[in-house]
Parts: C-alpha cells; structure tokens; sequence
C-alpha cells in the first residue's frame, strides 16, 4: 500500500492515558514523515486515514463520516473487546513503521443504510450503520409485532423485544448477545435476528446482502399508542410509526478498515472471547 498522505486522529475519550498515547503517537508519525492533525468532527477532513485511540465505540462514532469520506479507519485500542482495532497500545511502535513503509491492508467493511417511509425530506441521506439497525420497542417490559419482508415477500410477523439486522462486522456485537451467528466479517452476508422472541421457533436468518430488508411495525392487540424506535450502532434512537416501514439495505459505501499484515481473525475470535 501507498503511506497515508495525511493522518488525522480521533482521541476518543479524553482522559489523561489517551491524551499522553495521542502526544506520543503524533510525534512518532512525524518522525516516520507523516503529516498528522487532529480529527474535528465539524469541518471537513483532509486526511485520506483517521486514527482513533478508544474502543469499538470510538470507532463507531467516526465509521459513518470516514465512509462517506473514503477515509480508512484505524484504530489503537484503549477499551475493552476491541474486535476494529488495528492493535493495542503496546503495539504502536509497529503500527507507526508499517504505516510510514506502507506495510498494512485495508479491508472492505459492509455498511447498512436504512431509510423510514415518509422522513425522505427529514433525512435525505439514508443513515448509515456498522454494526446493526435494531428495531424495539421503546417501552421497558413490552413486546413488538413486526412484519419482515425480504425483497417485498413476507418471511414472517415476529412477536418478540424487537428484530436486529447486522452486517458480519456486527454479528460480534449486539447480535452475537442477542443469539445471531457469527459471520465472517468479508462474507456478503446480513443476519436477521428477533430478540428474546416468543415463539421458540423464530430463529435468526442468515441471507444475501443485495437483499432489500423492509420491518414494519404492527399494531399489537390494539394498543397503538405505544411507541416503537429503532437504533443505528446502538448512537442514535428515532421513532417510528405503526404500518411504517423501516428499509435496510447494504449501503452504497463501505467502511475500508486498516489492518496489520499477520492479522488473523480466527485468531482474535479466540482472544476476544476467551475460546
């Protein structure tokens, strides 16, 4: 690979460990000869990379602009699983060097867009997710009625806390806690899982990416003055009428996520959940 043009990086939260590996990462990279600035999340970025120091959350706050950039992401560490990340603190050193001799990888990451019946003019830009779109409802202890369309042919009206679709990068998040499988994170592949559903035989679906998604929420035994939401990477929440559809489908853009030569992801399946 060609060396980035330009780094930005992204401190993610600003407590005094990631402050002080901001500081140290930023002078190694100039000294390796590249140009660093720091991510603003309110101007137009110029770097062709974005580094971020956190966790998958961090990562997750900047996939949606790096997408839509084509910027790669790239991230250090300093949360928990980490499953984005390029490496961990310790490896910083060797994330500097194969950055400066273009000695890294990037993988192409599927990204969902998911559009609501008659919020065209509210969003004109379809919102965008990693991770997964979940569908719920917004009242703690009830349930929701959902109807599942693939392609415009009903699959079934799942009973159950809410319906999640999940690219591979997310069948490892909120998915995987919900019973989904886990999915190769290059596989064209979205999985469809209803949460803690009330019949025993509503089991998750694993289908093409180029299939269109649609959930629409039913009126459950009348009460139609419950709200229902759904959430994009678990960032934003936004309400959603009974009868509306909710569309989810692969993005146009996909996330190109910086990875380090070696890395093995049966590897960092066994590391991170403790096989």
């Amino acid at each position: 690979m060609t060396p980035p043009r330009s780094i930005a990086l992204l401190p993610g939260v600003r407590n005094s460990g990631n402050r002080e590996l901001m500081q140290t990462l930023a002078a190694a990279l100039r000294s390796a000869g590249l140009e660093v600035c720091e991510y603003d999340r309110d101007a137009v970025t110029q770097a062709d990379m974005l580094l971020c120091l956190g966790g998958d959350g961090t990562m997750l706050s900047a996939a949606t602009r790096a997408a839509r950039q084509g910027m790669i992401l790239g991230g250090i560490n300093t949360g928990h699983l980490g499953f984005l990340s390029a490496c961990g603190r310790a490896e910083v050193d060797a994330l500097v060097a194969a950055l400066a001799q273009g000695d890294f990888c990037v993988e192409e990451r599927t990204m969902l867009q998911a559009s609501q019946s008659g919020l065209e003019d509210s969003y004109p830009n379809p919102l965008l997710a990693l991770n997964e779109v979940c569908l719920m409802r917004a009242q703690t202890g009830k349930m929701i009625d959902v109807d599942v369309e693939l392609d415009g042919c009903l699959l079934n009206r799942y009973h159950a806390d809410g319906v999640l679709v999940a690219t591979p990068t997310g069948s490892t998040a909120y998915s995987l806690s919900a019973g989904g499988p886990l999915l190769w994170p290059t596989a064209g592949v979205m999985s469809l899982t209803p949460i803690c559903p009330h019949s025993l035989t509503s089991r998750p679906v694993v289908v093409p990416d180029s299939i269109q998604i649609t959930l629409r929420p039913r009126a459950r035994r009348g009460r139609m003055e419950e709200s229902i939401i759904y959430s994009v990477d678990g960032r934003s929440a936004h309400l959603i009428n009974v009868n509306d559809t909710l569309t989810i489908r692969r993005a146009e853009v996909s996330l190109k996520l910086l990875t380090l030569p070696g890395n093995d992801y049966a590897a960092r399946l066994r590391a991170k959940l403790g096989w």
